[in-house]
């Protein structure tokens, strides 16, 4: 049989398909440029140049894949976030934007805290749910007391979000620097009417505390004024304001540290700086309890000193009160008082910071127990 000719209009559109190919791989395979024109490769944020295989470790414990390039621990699939350009110098920190708590929270309701944060630090972060392994991973954890079972975060309590008693997961799976990302959860709100304050900080596991520590109240059912005014003194733990309902509200003044204690009971719920006698002229020792109150003093000697807040405990005229001024020294003497703070300084009284001398004016009355030792 002859063999058939092939037309040249074939051929023609065949070499011209061959061509248009050949131009095509070099204008859209960066990896062909790279190997004839030397070109550079410029990855870009979460575009992965060759593609890898994702494995889970702990399912190859006894497999060594170091030699496998392309085989590489993390999140399965070719490419996620997993993997990026981590700063050679990471730094941590983060600054928190606000919190939100659902409002109107009955006893027996699921509830909703939405927290937000900026990444202030130069290192991307991750969910403990991100998938990825080797990470920086951020939680929320629990404070004041450090690593405390948090009520809301029971196993009883705890709806999503929550890692542990301790923690609370970031709700996305990765933030980088400059981005906002949340912690979210919802719990189960316990029987009774109350408040909780919560104290959390963000963590990196197995790193260190970032930031700061921060609270903020979740009110369930209807609240007693009594609560309302209990828990607004409390910075110092997390706690119920039922745990404080009863308790008798007390100050300890410890003149070797300079300190001051307001308590309910035994639980000490805030802490501030003070400044008391000189040694020739010390504060008495012993318990006392407040005599009277007056939002300011004058004292009648010359030369007679301004004393606001102030509240005396021994009838000899020894009493709590801000910083001293006097009227017409252009506040040198207040400035004077003010940088002696924490030193022993005073005629015999307890002088605290302005703010100070007001919550503390706030949480006494006529009454109230004083130990000073």
């Amino acid at each position: 049989m002859p063999k058939l000719k092939r037309p040249i209009t074939t051929m023609f559109f065949a070499t011209l398909i061959f061509l248009l190919t050949v131009v095509s791989t070099f204008v859209n395979n960066e990896h062909v440029q790279v190997s004839i024109f030397n070109k550079t490769l410029t990855p870009h944020s979460g575009v992965r140049i060759e593609p890898a295989t994702r494995i889970d470790p702990e399912a190859y414990d006894s497999v060594d894949l170091a030699s496998d390039k392309n085989v590489f621990m993390g999140k399965y699939g070719e490419w996620s976030y997993c993997e990026y350009d981590a700063p050679e110098s990471p730094t941590y920190s983060v600054e928190l934007q606000g919190v939100e708590v659902q409002e109107d929270i009955q006893p027996g309701d699921v509830f909703l805290v939405d927290i937000t944060f900026k990444n202030t630090g130069n290192a991307r972060l991750f969910s403990a749910d991100s998938g990825c392994y080797d990470v920086p991973v951020l939680n929320l954890g629990t404070q004041k007391s450090q690593d405390r079972l948090s009520v809301l975060g029971s196993p009883e309590n705890r709806i999503s979000g929550w890692k542990s008693s301790t923690r609370v997961k970031m709700s996305d799976d990765y933030i980088d620097p400059e981005g906002t990302f949340h912690f979210q959860f919802q719990s189960l709100a316990p029987e009774g009417d109350n408040i909780y304050r919560e104290y959390f900080q963000p963590v990196v596991e197995n790193m260190a505390w970032i930031g700061e520590s921060f609270a903020f109240d979740v009110p369930i059912g209807t609240p007693t004024e009594d609560m309302l005014s209990d828990i607004s003194f409390v910075e110092e733990v997390s706690i119920a304001a039922s745990e404080l309902t009863g308790l008798e509200r007390n100050l300890e003044i410890v003149l070797a540290s300079q300190m001051g204690y307001a308590r309910f009971g035994e639980i000490t719920v805030w802490s501030l700086q003070i400044s008391s006698g000189l040694p020739s002229l010390p504060t008495p020792k012993g318990n006392y309890t407040v005599l009277s109150k007056q939002e300011l003093r004058i004292g009648q000697k010359w030369p007679h000193y301004y004393m606001p807040y102030f509240q005396l405990f021994t009838w000899r005229g020894h009493g709590l009160h801000a910083l001293p001024y006097l009227m017409n020294d252009g506040g040198v003497f207040w400035k004077e008082a003010l940088s002696d703070i924490g030193k022993p300084v005073s005629h015999g009284c307890v002088r605290q910071l302005p703010e100070d001398a007001i919550t503390l004016y706030n949480f006494t009355s006529v009454g109230t127990p004083i130990w000073i030792h």
